[in-house]
């Protein structure tokens, strides 16, 4: 069974498996949460994800996660289902083992292979400088982890953990005082020189 999705003009939709819609990420981040859903993409972007069965409906695979944890996805009539051998997957939470399950199974984790040319990664951020969930996993893998991170963690962490890495490496400290004088300039109105 394929399910067809509109473009966005109303054609020329991709298709899709039940699966694939059941299990899209940010379906996968809302009923995960944040943290668990961060823990999962961990664990895809590390390869953890093993013996890898996909069809149309369901997927299932082995996680190597301080031992091996089955899981197995289904998109049911009544909605997506999950279980897990782990203590979490077990009571029927959403747990990172079948995060890492999903976007592997769905390709969101970046692992499936792309016809696509990369394209420029300005276009990658909407309006309001949010990356959008296409994009989360268009880099290798370290890179992938570092933008999730970035991109959600709150805001002071992240203002400690780049002055620390700026105390610990010249280049990154160089690299943040040239990000820090242009950010003042475009602040106060001031054109770039050439």
């Amino acid at each position: 069974m394929i399910i067809s999705v509109s473009g966005e003009n109303g054609h020329d939709g991709d298709p899709v498996t039940p699966l694939e819609a059941a299990f899209a990420e940010r379906a996968c981040a809302q009923r995960a949460g944040t943290d668990v859903f961060i823990e999962g993409v961990n664990l895809a972007l590390l390869g953890r994800v093993e013996q890898l069965r996909i069809r149309p409906t369901n997927a299932s695979g082995t996680v190597d996660d301080d031992g091996p944890h089955e899981v197995r996805l289904e998109a049911a009539d009544d909605g997506p289902w999950t279980g897990c051998t782990c203590p979490e997957g077990a009571t029927g939470t959403f747990c990172r083992h079948a995060v890492a399950v999903a976007l592997v199974a769905t390709g969101s984790a970046g692992l499936a292979e792309d016809d696509e040319d990369d394209e420029d990664d300005e276009d990658d951020e909407d309006e309001d400088g949010a990356i959008e969930e296409s994009s989360l996993f268009a880099d290798d893998p370290v890179h992938a982890a570092m933008r999730v991170f970035l991109s959600r963690a709150p805001r002071a962490e992240l203002v400690e953990t780049l002055l620390d890495a700026a105390d610990e490496n010249d280049a990154v400290a160089d690299a943040l005082w040239e990000a820090t004088v242009a950010w003042h300039g475009r602040q106060h109105g001031a054109t770039p020189s050439a």
